[in-house]
């Protein structure tokens, strides 16, 4: 009986982890970009990537413009870019040059 309440359990946590799983889907990728522009008023820095999308996030600290950023973004499970998320930004340089080809 007891062996029974144990494995019924299991199982019953085993389907919830699954089915959760299942659920967030989202993925994570990683992004190279660099500062365009640093509101300290707001708060705000605005990067762009190679590719030419601008994110913002929150926290101006010591960026200055020209800066270049790691950031770990989420995909928020669509095709667009757009709607993805900046999960986690780190410093990785200054002055990126020649950010575009024939700068």
């Amino acid at each position: 009986m007891k062996n029974t309440k144990i494995i019924a359990i299991a199982t019953a946590i085993t389907i919830a982890l699954i089915v959760l799983c299942g659920v967030a889907t989202a993925e994570l990728y990683p992004e190279t970009a660099r500062v365009i522009e640093v509101n300290y008023e707001e708060d705000t820095v605005t990067v762009e990537t190679f590719n030419g999308f601008t994110f913002i996030f929150e926290g101006c600290e010591d960026y200055a413009e020209g800066d270049g950023v790691a950031l770990i973004m989420e995909d928020n499970d669509t095709e667009k870019v757009y709607d993805d998320e900046i999960i986690m930004v780190r410093y990785c340089g200054w002055e990126l040059i020649n950010w575009y080809m024939g700068e």
